[in-house]
């Protein structure tokens, strides 16, 4: 189930690349277009503004990091929030993690799953904003909602909070976030508890914005730009999986299947191991970004650790780094990676005869993961 939530982002998503226009079958992609970008709206979590266009959505998820608490020069326990200021000697030390999506049909912000749907939504609008007329707005506003929470999230240079929510008990009660009563437990990743993939894809996320913003609000683009050079360089200084640092919390519902690196060799002093995908997929955006040659040297020397597994989705980037990569000419036409790519596009194209794919009937995208269910 969790690989069929995760696949309906990643589709939503695809459908902001499709030109609006009627497909085969009369399909009208205009209109899916503009549901997909609402879908959005849907899933918001926080203080919802007065543009939200779901009416029957409310606003939830207001103390979302109080969770990590208030502490005093005394070090006693803080009274509630809404009651600080009338302590002069308390200090106001909470973390605000408010707003950003709920995943799928639960109450939970995954930060892995939430900073890789900001990353393909962004790479849509970069693509293809040109063609999505009055929904470009509304698909900038998906993308500010998600990294307004993901600048919260990183706000601390020494971490990063990965996820709000306890799982467990909010997959125990199905209920209304407006009306959730589950606790809001914050996870968190930092140096001694690392997770690069989800910080590197966070600084992925980042840094794609931060293109899709530059021509509208320098300002903001900047300051996404900033932070996404602060993340990437904490998630490749403290390599590590969040599989290990934040454990069943996050297994049991976005496990990292596909690593943060590959073992490449034993050596004398033990295993030599490469930077993989959610790495060498931020050093791509990041250089698109920046156009900072460290960057792209970063991807030239570790995209070779990457598989060609045949789906890009949130657990493995592979496929999109090796499309992303050739399209914008990060690495040599001539070497591997334009190969690669040429392979995952003839698994996609629905009359190539190493289609690897299903598609749902009269739809002109892939279902991905069809076959992994």
């Amino acid at each position: 189930m969790r690989r069929v939530a995760a696949g309906f982002f990643f589709v939503v998503a695809m459908l902001l690349s499709l030109q609006p226009a009627f497909g085969r079958g009369g399909h009208d992609y205009a209109d899916a277009l503009e549901k997909s970008i609402l879908f959005f709206e849907g899933q918001r979590s926080g203080k919802l503004p007065p543009s939200q266009r779901m009416g029957w959505r409310g606003d939830s998820g207001l103390h979302d990091g109080d969770e990590i608490g208030v502490t005093s020069l005394s070090r006693r326990r803080a009274p509630p929030r809404p009651h600080w200021s009338a302590f002069s000697s308390w200090r106001r030390l909470w973390v605000d993690l408010v707003g950003g999506y709920y995943d799928a049909g639960d109450n939970i912000k995954f930060g892995f799953p939430m900073a890789f749907t900001t990353t393909v939504l962004s790479w849509s609008i970069v693509e293809f904003g040109r063609y999505m007329g009055p929904q470009l707005p509304y698909a900038r506003d998906a993308v500010r909602w998600a990294t307004d929470y993901l600048l919260k999230a990183t706000a601390d240079p020494t971490r990063i909070h990965v996820q709000v929510g306890d799982p467990f008990a909010d997959h125990a009660c199905w209920e209304r976030p407006e009306d959730m009563d589950t606790p809001r437990t914050v996870y968190t990743v930092d140096a001694q508890k690392p997770g690069s993939e989800v910080a590197a894809e966070t600084a992925a996320a980042l840094a794609a914005a931060s293109i899709v913003f530059k021509s509208v609000d320098r300002p903001y683009a900047a300051k996404l730009l900033n932070r996404s050079i602060q993340v990437f360089g904490f998630a490749d200084a403290h390599r590590g999986s969040y599989n290990l640092s934040v454990g069943k919390w996050v297994t049991e519902f976005y496990c990292d299947y596909s690593g943060y690196q590959r073992v490449l060799v034993l050596g004398m002093h033990g295993l030599i191991c490469g930077p993989q995908d959610e790495l060498v997929w931020a050093a791509a955006w990041m250089y698109k970004a920046t156009n900072n040659r460290y960057y792209r040297d970063y991807v030239a020397d570790n995209i070779q650790n990457l598989y060609n597994v045949g789906e890009f989705g949130w657990d493995d980037k592979s496929s999109g780094v090796y499309v992303f990569v050739t399209k914008n000419s990060i690495v040599p036409h001539s070497s591997n990676p334009q190969e690669m790519a040429d392979g995952f596009v003839c698994a996609m194209l629905p009359e190539s005869p190493s289609r690897t794919v299903d598609y749902s009937p009269g739809a002109s995208f892939p279902v991905l993961y069809s076959k992994f269910n």
